[in-house]
Order: structure tokens, then sequence, then C-alpha cells
């Protein structure tokens, strides 16, 4: 179930995911993001999809959980483009879905925004 909050239930939320150069790709179209969750929150899951399609694709953090002030490096091998939906889930179940992120230009800011 999708729930809909508005911006003063997620006033403290913030969700990056930001490029990074630690570690060189495999190949020119594999890239590793880095997320940050900056909420009061634990995330469980992160899904990503094409830009319009829907498809979410597999868990981004597998069995992880990623706690509050923490962060996890995750790869895209999938050589697909820049733009993603995201679908963030958290530990009590809230559902937010971040649509049309870059995740090659660097630094996205605030779930809400």
């Amino acid at each position: 179930m999708l729930r809909t909050l508005g911006p003063a239930a997620i006033s403290g939320t913030i969700f990056s995911a930001l490029q990074t150069a630690t570690a060189p790709p495999a190949t020119a179209l594999d890239r590793y993001v880095q997320f940050i969750n900056n909420s009061r929150m634990a995330i469980v899951e992160i899904y990503p999809a094409e830009v319009g399609t829907g498809r979410w694709q597999q868990d981004l953090l597998g069995d992880q959980t990623l706690l509050p002030e923490n962060s996890v490096l995750v790869g895209f091998h999938d050589g697909t483009g820049c733009r993603f939906d995201l679908k963030i889930i958290y530990d009590d179940g809230t559902e937010i879905v971040r649509r049309n992120v870059n995740i090659c230009r660097g630094l996205v800011r605030s779930v809400m925004e």
C-alpha cells in the first residue's frame, strides 16, 4: 500500500543519492550510488525502476537495513541510463516514491522535493 504523506510529516527527512568514484566501475555503463539516510526511521527496502515503467527491480538493500544517519554504497550495473524512479520503504511500512531521480548528477536532496 502506498501512503501519501504531506511535507510536515516528513519535514526532517532527507534522502540523498550521491554518485561516488570510490571504486572504478567494471564498464563505462556501471555506476555506484551512495544512499544516505538522514531521516529518523530506518530504511528497509529501496527499489529502482526505469522512469515511468512502474516495473520495480530487485531491492537494492538486499538483507541490509539502512539505519538513520548511515549510508550504503550500491551498484547500478544495468547500463539503462541515469534516471530512475525509486521506491523507499521505511521500517514502519511507510512507502515513498521518488520520481525521475538522476543518479549520475551527484546529490539528490529531500524525498518531498
